[in-house]
């Protein structure tokens, strides 16, 4: 998946060391974007009171070490996997990127990680797999999809955020580096919200309607046709398991006994989460390919 990702960065010089002055309405488009993403978040947290009410409700969060439990074998498998991934990247991206694409990737899996504890169950091993994505697996299984959900939505959550991050980083220094990593970052939680097993969509789809799946498979055919990566062949297969376990009731249909409010609230979230990162990715895309045919054309004085 994170291939995929990665061929639709427009080829430029991506060290730290490669900017371009940005142009004026270039700046204001960022501007606004930043400033409806303020808007957008006030907004939220006005019209539904339940999301605010979560967010103090479960400021436990904050104090949960989203690595305990974790021994030294578990530890020395994270951070392996970790090096070997950069070293992995590097080789195609550069030795920068590489290192801000596996934060990235690491910041995604530590949401996972946080609510995973914040839950009271045990988690694993975190592994990194070059060009395919990182994952937490679980010792102990949620006790229903909704909490399957709210696990799955951690991750992207997490990973948006520090995504925006580097988008503000690059809106103040204009280093191209911040604004692939923002891309890929929108790109790949993007991606990771299909709905459709093992992906974290497929988990939160769950809680809201498994007839979901039906339309991420869909998506994924599309997408193997398009992009040739036959790793969507097995979340393909993955996904047809998944929904072979749901239709035998191999989990049993307590599990999937979600409340309409907790549906409800589950479903908001996915889709506006799933509206600003399809908006971002867009936008940056853009903005990327922009800013890269500016840098090829400019002389190389320019450019220091």
């Amino acid at each position: 998946m994170e291939q995929s990702v990665l061929s639709t960065i427009p080829t430029t010089d991506l060290d730290d060391t490669a900017s371009r002055p940005p142009r004026e309405p270039e700046k204001k488009r960022l501007r606004a974007l930043l400033s409806g993403l303020v808007f957008s978040i006030g907004v939220l947290l006005l019209k539904l009171k339940a999301v605010l009410f979560l967010i103090v409700a479960k400021s436990k969060l904050l104090m949960v070490n989203p690595l305990e439990g974790f021994g030294v074998g578990q530890l020395a498998v994270a951070g392996g996997s970790m090096a070997v991934t950069m070293v992995a990247y590097a080789i195609k991206m550069g030795a920068v990127f590489a290192v801000g694409f596996v934060l990235l990737t690491v910041i995604h899996e530590l949401g996972h990680a946080v609510v995973i504890r914040a839950k009271g169950l045990r988690a694993g091993a975190m592994v990194f797999i070059p060009f395919i994505g990182g994952a937490v697996t679980l010792k102990d299984q949620p006790r229903s999809a909704y909490d399957d959900a709210q696990i799955g939505l951690a991750g992207p959550i997490a990973g948006t955020l520090a995504s925006f991050a580097c988008l503000l980083i690059f809106y103040g220094t204009d280093r191209l580096l911040y604004l692939a990593l923002a891309y890929a970052g929108f790109l790949l939680n993007l991606l990771n919200l299909l709905p459709i097993a093992p992906l974290d969509g497929g988990r939160v789809s769950a809680a809201i309607t498994k007839w979901m799946w039906v339309g991420g498979g869909l998506i994924v055919v599309y997408f193997m046709i398009a992009w040739k990566n036959p790793l969507l062949i097995v979340i393909l297969l993955l996904g047809l398991f998944q929904l072979y376990r749901s239709v035998t009731g191999e989990q049993g249909e307590k599990f999937y006994d979600v409340s309409a409010g907790q549906r409800g609230s589950i479903a908001v979230i996915y889709f506006l989460l799933v509206c600003l990162l399809g908006y971002e990715s867009v936008v940056t895309h853009r903005a990327l390919v922009d800013a890269s045919s500016q840098t090829a054309k400019a002389p190389a004085s320019a450019r220091q």
